[in-house]
This record gives C-alpha cells, sequence and structure tokens, in this order.
C-alpha cells in the first residue's frame, strides 16, 4: 500500500511538475530556465527532485506531505484560474474586450518579448518566443 501511495505521488508531481512548467513565465528558455536552477543549461534529476518537492509542498492543502488527486485537481484548478486572470485582456471585467483593452495586451505581450528594451524586436527574441509554441523546438 505504502508503496502505490508513494507510486501515485511522483505520477502526480511529474503531472504536476509538467503543469507548473506550462504555467512558467514564458521567454528564453521559460520553464526549463526556471528548472535549470544552477543555470548551467541542463536539467539534473536533483534539479528535476527540487522541483518536484516545491510542486507537491505547494499542492499538498492538508499538509500531511502528500497530495491526494482532490489537491492535485485543485491546485491545477487554481492555477488555470491564475493564468487566465493573469492573461485576459479584459482589463475591466465586463465581458468584452475592446480596441484599447485588446491594444494594452497586445502592448504587454510585446514589452514581455523585447528583452533589451529598444523598442524593436530582433530576431534573436522572435525566435525564442516563436520557439516556445513550437512543439520539439530547441531553440536552434
Amino acid at each position: 500500500m505504502k508503496k502505490t501511495i508513494i507510486a501515485a505521488v511522483c505520477t502526480l508531481g511529474v503531472v504536476g511538475t509538467a503543469t507548473a512548467v506550462s504555467a512558467a513565465p514564458r521567454g528564453p528558455g521559460g520553464g526549463f530556465d526556471r528548472m535549470d536552477a544552477n543555470g548551467d543549461g541542463v536539467v539534473t534529476a536533483a534539479e528535476m527532485d527540487a522541483q518536484q518537492a516545491e510542486l507537491i509542498a505547494a499542492a499538498d492543502a492538508n499538509g500531511d506531505g502528500g497530495v491526494s488527486k482532490e489537491e492535485m485537481r485543485s491546485y491545477r484548478k487554481t492555477k488555470r484560474e491564475e493564468w487566465r486572470a493573469q492573461n485576459n485582456p479584459d482589463a475591466n471585467g465586463d465581458g468584452v474586450v475592446d480596441r484599447i483593452e485588446f491594444q494594452a495586451a497586445a502592448d504587454k505581450r510585446f514589452d514581455r518579448m523585447d528583452k533589451d528594451g529598444d523598442g524593436v524586436l530582433s530576431e534573436d527574441e522572435r525566435r525564442q518566443r516563436r520557439g516556445f509554441h513550437r512543439r520539439g523546438h530547441r531553440g536552434e
């Protein structure tokens, strides 16, 4: 029984890590850079273990050191809602996105992509953004 619980928590941790990584701040490397704690360009098992421990601690609502299915569902739902709220251009909450709200959201996305703040997107800045969305893209 104990092995089953540990296996379930490990599985939830891997699934949750993928969720946490997908919700990671966008930019060069995105979630990979967040997992690469020492910045050496390689994610080790120890770095993954640390990431999973953070996830379990964040999702463990009752503080028992483990994560139930219900706790993981609740955690993922909360993270999705936070992401939606952060990325929703309907700033005044009236249920519609007007031209001003749309433009403000577009300006915010542009500013996030413009890493050097020069008001122009270089090829590298554009490539990094495209690489985030493409499956299998390694930023080459």
